[in-house]
């Protein structure tokens, strides 16, 4: 009988806790203080110009008279936990894809490549997140927070290059905002390509390209330069003629 009372007391003890928790949980919660996720991601704070644009995108769709100052907070605090969200996916993905990749090692040449087509349906996607993580866990942790603020596809490409890590460390610490386009030119100058790498980019044929559509856009009927705008490309064009002539073979 002892046993019992004993036992019956543990669980209402534990039963107690539960609840008590619980209603922990419930408080938190109405007050707006409870994330699903709050210990488990990291949240970067919003930059200025995350916030600007989201600010514009309430005042640009708010009724009239309506604050929007409360609604603002609220949805800043969103949107820096689905990026959160986001940069800890990647980081998960890729854990999961270095394992299985040291698992793979031991089989036939395109064991790893069948079993990321078979589970992504790609290589490149699942690529990308495993030379992303390999970057994140080779930084240091002061630096692991900045390379989340890299537009994804420039992180992606950082990552993806080969080079000193000391190189694509200054790169993620001196980074101050900048776009991605800019940032994928300064990795490229950094980290120029070899002609044999596939990714390399034929510059020459990208110009020949470039030059075709804009004659195009010259012989339409719509262009109309003035004699001034008609020197003018008369001139780049003598520039690009001694260019092009000055060039070695």
């Amino acid at each position: 009988m002892a046993k019992i009372n004993t036992l019956l007391s543990q669980r209402l003890k534990t039963a107690s806790e539960k609840f008590s928790k619980m209603t922990n949980l419930v408080e938190l919660s109405s007050s707006g203080n409870l994330s699903s996720f709050a210990g488990v991601f990291r949240i970067t704070t919003l930059n200025e110009t995350e916030k600007q644009t989201l600010k514009d995108i309430l005042n640009q769709y708010k009724n009239e008279n309506q604050e929007v100052i409360q609604d603002l907070e609220y949805l800043s605090s969103l949107t820096a936990e689905v990026k959160a969200i986001n940069s800890q996916a990647i980081i998960l993905h890729g854990e999961r894809i270095q394992k299985a990749q040291q698992i793979l090692t031991s089989y036939q040449e395109g064991a790893f490549s069948a079993w990321l087509i078979c589970t992504y349906g790609n290589r490149q996607t699942p690529y990308n997140f495993l030379q992303y993580y390999e970057l994140y866990r080779a930084i240091p942790v002061s630096l692991q927070t900045q390379l989340d603020l890299i537009p994804r596809q420039a992180a992606y490409s950082l990552a993806s290059r080969q080079g000193p890590l000391a190189q694509k460390q200054h790169i993620i610490k001196t980074y101050q905002g900048q776009s991605k386009q800019e940032l994928l030119e300064l990795i490229r100058i950094t980290f120029p390509l070899s002609i044999k790498d596939k990714r390399a980019q034929d510059v020459a044929n990208i110009t020949i390209l470039g030059l075709k559509k804009i004659l195009v856009q010259i012989k339409k009927s719509a262009f109309c330069p003035t004699n001034k705008q008609k020197q003018q490309l008369l001139s780049l064009l003598k520039e690009l003629k001694t260019s092009v002539e000055s060039l070695h073979d």
